[in-house]
């Protein structure tokens, strides 16, 4: 007898796309857009409406789409074909990779308010990689495991985060909150960009629910909604908690804190509940890692399914994990854990999430434009609700280009390299996806 696969229902898919996305990116966030000053606010809200118009793009484009795994990767690859498919592949495959340093990194800050030796840069390298590895083995348990580990840790985010974010008015001082204006150095608008572009690290993870479909009960129904409610938990805790926390402490105390909702927590309520409020945090920026792993490995299982990738790749244990990708990629991590050891927290932690959000925002803007594609193919290109779907993919291609330009020359120009490193691979593997073709079909050249 074949045991029955159990899946995600709408209430796990929900907390764990909601998780996704606040994981360390609620946490650290106050921190890092206190250093461009209040008019981050404006920055949040032009994020939230372009994440709006990408989440029903992409709700959408789950619905109709005709491949129904590997989320916004399959969606590009069948509007655009196989190399764009292979690109998009490899960008995102990297930006998730990438985030998941970043959420680490965030939690092993929170662990040094409890422990002042990982304030020591290798200390806290080598206790991000144990931490990484444990969560790798409780991700190849299955999505189910995972989806209930972080549904618990989602809980406790959302104490701290709630807390500080409703019940923090009270201490709520508008001439710390209106201190800075305005610190980039760059005209008002630019300024909003960069707001943007960071404050969007806080919602990557409004796809994690399409990327994961093929983990889930009744995808069709479950993912669009999933992924609209998980979005909408996001904005209100986003907004209230970092406007909050950018008015209970000096804006000079706020930039250099690596635990800002402790630090406000403690600034509320006195030193225990602080403790209580950074034990919390620590589990819920780790507890994030657990969705954003099983989504990881999914992009490189698509791929290798299409032959675009080896074939490894999409080797799956017994819980429909694919094992060897999850251990590939956590050893690509504990690299770049290693490589990018530095004294200064929030500054690594700000390059990080940049390099993550560019390598997002290329595959968003593809998988953007696929939809009225898709449309067109399905000869679903009638009515109100194409007209819709055709406003919501304009507004959320302009947001997307609009935060590539702002997250910096230096973030561009990598992205760039990365795209253009993609070429190479993509040759040899369509040549051996050919090659292998050829050798099933009898007086057959490979030219």
């Amino acid at each position: 007898m074949v045991k029955k696969q159990v899946k995600m229902g709408l209430i796990a898919l929900t907390l764990m796309t909601a998780s996704n996305m606040m994981g360390s990116g609620v946490f650290m966030l106050p921190t890092t857009l206190g250093t461009v000053g209040w008019i981050s606010v404006f920055g949040w809200l032009f994020t939230i409406i372009g994440v709006m118009a990408l989440a029903l793009v992409f709700a959408k484009t789950s619905m109709i789409a005709r491949r129904k795994t590997g989320g916004i990767v399959a969606y590009a690859g069948e509007a655009f074909g196989e190399f764009i498919g292979f690109q998009t592949s490899i960008c995102y495959w990297f930006a998730a990779w990438i985030g998941n340093v970043a959420l680490l990194v965030a939690g092993v800050g929170y662990l040094a308010y409890f422990f002042p030796v990982l304030q020591n840069p290798m200390a806290a390298s080598l206790t991000a990689i144990v931490i990484l590895w444990i969560s790798l083995f409780i991700s190849s348990l299955g999505a189910r495991t995972a989806g209930k580990v972080q549904s618990v840790t989602t809980i406790g985010m959302l104490i701290v985060v709630l807390g500080v974010g409703f019940g923090g008015w009270f201490w709520f001082r508008p001439e710390y909150f209106f201190e800075v204006y305005n610190s980039t150095g760059r005209s008002t608008f630019p300024a909003i960009l960069i707001a943007a572009s960071l404050a969007l690290w806080g919602f990557l993870g409004v796809e994690g629910a399409v990327i994961a479909s093929d983990q889930v009960e009744n995808p069709i129904y479950t993912v669009p909604r999933a992924t609209i409610i998980g979005l909408l938990i996001a904005s209100i805790c986003y907004v209230s908690s970092s406007s909050v926390i950018m008015g209970l402490m000096p804006h000079e105390k706020l930039v250099h804190s690596t635990a800002p909702f402790a630090d406000a927590v403690r600034i509320m309520m006195g030193e225990t509940a602080g403790i209580i409020a950074a034990v919390l945090s620590v589990f819920a920026c780790f507890g994030s890692i657990f969705g954003w792993l099983i989504a990881q490995s999914e992009t490189p299982k698509y791929a290798a399914q299409e032959g675009l990738l080896p074939r490894f790749f999409a080797a799956t244990n017994k819980n429909n994990v694919p094992m060897k990708s999850l251990i590939f990629t956590g050893i690509l991590m504990s690299l770049c854990i290693l490589l990018t050891t530095s004294p200064n927290l929030a500054e690594q932690f700000r390059i990080v999430i940049l390099m993550s959000a560019f390598g997002t925002l290329m595959p968003y803007i593809y998988a953007v434009i696929a939809l009225p594609i898709i449309m067109i193919s399905e000869k679903l290109n009638r009515g109100r609700d194409y007209i819709f779907y055709l406003i919501m993919t304009v507004m959320a291609f302009c947001y997307s280009l609009f935060a590539i330009l702002g997250s910096g020359a230096n973030t561009i120009t990598y992205g760039t390299i990365l795209m253009i490193i993609t070429v190479p691979p993509y040759c040899y593997a369509a040549w051996n996806k050919r090659r292998q073709q050829a050798e099933q079909l009898p007086n057959t050249e490979i030219k």
